[in-house]
Parts: C-alpha cells; sequence; structure tokens
C-alpha cells in the first residue's frame, strides 16, 4: 500500500492463482497427503493434512491434525508451511511459527493462552479495554471512526484485529486507535480533522435518525457533527424485504437438471442502447442509455414516471447506481451527477483525473467505485496509458482516495474489457466482457487480493460475452452470459447451479441487469428485442 502525493491509496494486487499456492522461490501445489496450514472459518491459521482436492484445484478437502475435524477450505486460504503465514494474522497456538507445519502430540485449546504469549486476550488495552469488547476504532483504509469489536490484541505488534460489526470485515488496527467511547476521540486527539461512521453513537443529536450510507465529519471547532439532513431515509420507501436467497427457489425441470424459472411481469419497449440499470428502495427502475443521451425512472408495472434532468444534458452516460436511501449517480462522459428519490438534481461530483469510465457501484464504506481505462484521447493523469484501474471515490471529498491496479490480475490487457461492478459485502465483482470472465476483489489477512471466475466457451460456467453480475444476500450470482443467451446461475462459492428458464418468451441476448429483492424480480436489458423485461422468479 503506497500514498501518492494526492494521498490517495494504491493498491497492486499479486499475480492471481486460482490453483497453485506460490511462495518466494517456486510454486506450490496443494496434493493429497500435503500438510500445511489452513486459515478456518474462525480466522484462524491452524495445521492441516490436504485429504482431497476439488474443483479443479481451487478448493481442497483438509483434517484439521491437531483436533481431528475436517472441512473445506479454498486454496487461497491454505499456505505450505507456517513462515508463509501473512504477517498479524490469528495462528493457533499448536503452529510453530516460522517452519513446516508438523503434527503435534501435545494438543492446546485455542483458549488456554500462554502468560508470555504476545497475543494474550486477557491483557487489557487503553480504556482498559479487552477482547471481546465492543469500542471504536479508526480504519486506516479511510481515515474513519467505526464501531468494532476486539477479536485478538498483540501487544508486542502494538495491534488489535477488530471486527467492524456494522459493516462485518475485519482489520488490523493501531492500539492507539482503539477506544471505549467515541466521546474520548477528541479530547484524546485535540485539532485533528476526525470523520465518523454514522452508526457511532456520538453524543450529539441521538434522537436524530441518521439512516445515511456515507460517513460524517466532526468539526473540532464547533464540536458539532456535519450531517446532511437533506437526505432521506430508506425506511417507509418501501417494503421490509426478508433476506433473498436465489438457491431456495430453485426446481428441477422434467429432465432433473436445476433450474429457476423467470415469468415475464412485465415490457418495455423500444430500449435500445440501455448501458445501465438500478433498483431504488421501493422498486422504482432507473436506467441509462447511451444511444439518445437520457436517464428514465420506471414503476414496477413499467410506466415511465419521469426524465431525470441534471444540470447540464447528459453525454454518453455509461452507468446509473443507487445510494440507498439518498438516491442515485449517474456517470457519464462528462463526471458525476447526483440525484434524490424524486430524480430530482442535487449535485454533480468535480472528480478530476477520470479517463474513459465504465461500471459504477458502491462500496460499504458509501464510496463509488468505477473502472477507469486509460485510452486513446485520455490523459492518463492516474491510470497508465492502455491499462485499467478501479478508483474509489469519496463523495465527500470529491476525490479519488483508492485506486487498484489491475495490470498483474487481467491477463490479456489488449483483449479486456471490464465493463460492469457489483459489490457484495466487502467484495468486489468486477465483469470483464473481453477475456469472459468476473474478478472479485477483496481485503483479507491485511492485505488486497483477487480471484479470477470463468473462461470463454459455451459449457457450464463457460462464458460469452459475459455482460453483469447480479447477486442476492447469501452471495449466490446470476450471470448474463450474452452472447451464449443464456443466464447461469452460481452459488456463493462459485459452483454451477442451473440456467434461468424464462417463459413465455426466450431470451434474446441478455445484457445489462439488476435485481429488485423486494418483490424477488430480475429485469434483464434483451440486446437482440430492445426490451427491459421484468421476471418474477421462483
Amino acid at each position: 500500500t503506497v500514498l501518492s502525493e494526492e494521498s490517495e491509496q494504491v493498491c497492486k494486487l499479486g499475480q492471481v492463482s486460482p490453483i497453485s499456492v506460490q511462495d518466494d522461490d517456486a510454486p506450490w501445489t496443494a496434493s493429497v497427503g500435503s500438510v500445511c496450514c489452513a486459515k478456518w472459518s474462525d480466522r484462524v491459521w491452524y495445521n492441516a493434512r490436504v485429504d482431497e482436492v476439488m474443483r479443479g484445484g481451487k478448493e481442497v478437502f483438509v483434517t484439521f491434525i491437531d483436533y481431528g475435524n475436517t472441512d473445506k477450505v479454498p486454496v487461497r486460504k491454505l499456505v505450505k508451511d507456517s513462515s508463509l503465514i501473512p504477517e498479524g494474522a490469528k495462528i493457533n497456538t499448536l503452529v510453530k511459527r516460522g517452519s513446516p507445519a508438523v503434527a503435534q502430540d501435545d494438543c492446546q485449546d485455542l483458549g488456554n493462552v500462554n502468560s508470555e504469549d504476545p497475543l494474550s486476550s486477557s491483557t487489557p488495552i487503553q480504556d482498559g479495554l479487552s477482547v471481546g469488547e465492543e469500542c471504536v476504532a479508526l480504519w486506516a483504509e479511510d481515515n474513519v471512526w467505526y464501531n468494532a469489536r476486539i477479536i485478538m490484541i498483540d501487544q508486542q505488534a502494538k495491534v488489535a484485529e477488530v471486527e467492524f460489526f456494522d459493516y462485518g470485515n475485519a482489520d488490523l488496527v493501531s492500539l492507539c486507535d482503539v477506544y471505549r467511547k467515541f466521546s474520548s476521540v477528541p479530547l484524546a486527539r485535540p485539532g485533528e480533522e476526525i470523520t465518523v461512521d454514522p452508526n457511532v453513537s456520538t453524543g450529539q443529536g441521538e434522537d436524530v435518525d441518521q439512516v445515511v450510507d456515507f460517513p460524517v465529519r466532526v468539526d473540532q471547532e464547533q464540536g458539532d457533527l456535519l450531517v446532511d439532513h437533506s437526505a432521506e431515509t430508506a425506511t417507509d420507501l418501501g417494503v421490509k424485504a426478508e433476506p433473498v436467497s436465489l438457491l431456495s427457489l430453485v426446481t428441477k425441470d422434467q429432465h432433473g437438471k436445476m433450474i429457476l424459472n423467470a415469468v415475464v411481469v412485465n415490457t418495455i419497449t423500444a430500449m435500445e442502447g440501455v448501458v445501465g440499470m438500478t433498483i431504488l428502495p421501493g422498486g422504482t427502475l432507473v436506467t441509462a442509455v447511451e444511444k439518445d443521451n437520457t436517464v428514465k425512472m420506471w414503476s414496477r408495472d413499467g410506466l415511465c414516471t419521469g426524465e431525470v434532468v441534471g444540470d447540464r444534458q447528459f453525454s454518453n452516460p455509461s452507468d446509473v447506481v443507487c445510494l440507498g436511501g439518498m438516491g442515485f449517480a449517474v456517470k457519464d462522459k462528462n463526471g458525476i451527477m447526483m440525484f434524490d428519490m424524486q430524480g430530482k438534481y442535487v449535485r454533480k461530483l468535480e472528480v478530476d483525473k477520470l479517463d474513459t469510465c465504465s461500471g459504477m457501484a458502491v462500496d460499504n464504506l458509501g464510496r463509488i467505485v468505477i473502472i477507469n481505462k486509460c485510452g486513446e484521447g485520455d490523459e492518463g493523469k492516474l491510470t497508465l496509458r492502455g491499462e485499467t484501474d478501479i478508483l474509489y471515490i469519496d463523495i465527500m471529498k470529491e476525490k479519488v482516495v483508492k485506486r487498484v491496479e489491475m495490470v498483474d490480475i487481467i491477463a490479456e490487457k489488449e483483449k479486456t474489457i471490464c465493463k460492469a461492478l457489483t459489490m457484495y459485502k466487502d467484495k468486489l465483482y468486477v465483469v470483464d466482457n473481453g477475456l469472459d470472465c468476473v474478478y472479485t476483489l477483496f481485503h483479507e489477512d491485511g492485505e488486497d487480493q483477487a480471484e479470477v471466475f470463468g473462461s470463454p466457451g459455451r459449457r457450464e460456467a463457460q462464458f460469452s460475452g459475459v455482460s453483469a453480475a447480479v447477486l442476492d444476500d447469501e452471495g449466490n450470482t446470476v450471470i448474463s452470459d450474452t452472447r451464449n443467451n443464456r443466464l447461469q446461475l452460481f452459488s456463493s462459492e462459485w459452483e454451477f447451479v442451473g440456467f434461468v428458464k424464462v417463459q413465455p418468451s426466450p431470451l434474446a441476448r441478455p445484457c445489462v441487469m439488476c435485481l429488485d429483492k423486494e418483490v424477488r424480480e430480475l429485469v434483464v436489458h434483451n440486446m437482440g428485442t430492445s426490451q427491459v423485461v421484468r421476471y418474477a422468479l421462483g
């Protein structure tokens, strides 16, 4: 991680390999009988033995040899020996640090911590905090204070692993950046510019409902929170939806094959050139059409409720994204404009350094994420000529605060066409239309990592012109396989489940998609018929 002169965060992701685990000298491929170290679901590394290699080498079945239990583990959570376990990670006491994993005769429970162990859970830190207690912690990635729960304390390294429980991610933070209550932060750090997540209790204006998706600032001189109260909450905008699981809607056809039934609800015609769609709370559909430079809003009944007008005419819009209860944002050739839930113009984001952009998503910190490619005619202020980056834009600061370079992930930069983004929890999914695959970017073990799924072809889990991905509340994914004229459904572990069977009319080169979770309906743009079709699932 490098901080540039513009204080943006630049992340270079290492070479991606879904099969081999790499060390500094030579690749190591897990095989049956290999003794290694594996990271279990509790985020602790244990001694393990590989009993079976599955999914073409992407996953293994292991026995945790010190305890006797077994489980499936992705190969990215496997290392050849304990010397390759990332610094700062939680390690079981039976693992010999810095040497190959070996079976131990003397089994020790993880909860029994040696008094000399620097990871002692009984040792309190400032404010008397100890493992298991809730606190507020500063996340260095965006310099924002969040609610957190302490998972581990390392007095020797002066760090604590905390879970940011409002968002589900975990990370290592400095012991100096952990306090029992937020009220202690301004007192202990006078003069600092402090930004606090809206979920954090600040003791100011607690009876004000702050249902917003973006951080709020603390004005040190005034001592008050600066909150945008013009944003509407999403509470009353639609039905409180139950968690959506696409797998629960899957059935078998007459041949015994798993399918996800999709029945046409309504159709919007004459929709040639749709490049972006999103669903707002309450079910309103927003579409962006590049051909005629328009953005429109539609009811669940397929009726147009209005055309969106900004402070200028749209020029080659590339995508639209929901901003929760605050409304939506539209990206076009000249920048990003924000609108409220009714489609009324709010403001534009004055972000420079952008080149040719496509795709748009919002991460769990409220930052807008876009794909930025530097091509012919672009200035290349951030992204190098001919390359593709993922940019994270802080809406309040109106600047790029993080840049992920895709150079080491994309196999053939001459063929790549990254065109769509979607988020699931803290994972970003990048759809590559040129190489017919999906990249998953995530943060684990203190570093940014990536996985690649899919390849060109007509078989299951292969694509021809992959265009979009939508996810349910469990991480199951529907992918539009445009030139193969089909929609494929995958589990959260990328196992092929089945195809989406639409009726009564067939798919016609399905492209852009979005999921209306409140009513379990999938909205698909069929390029072949220039129609946007809403399907009821199940």
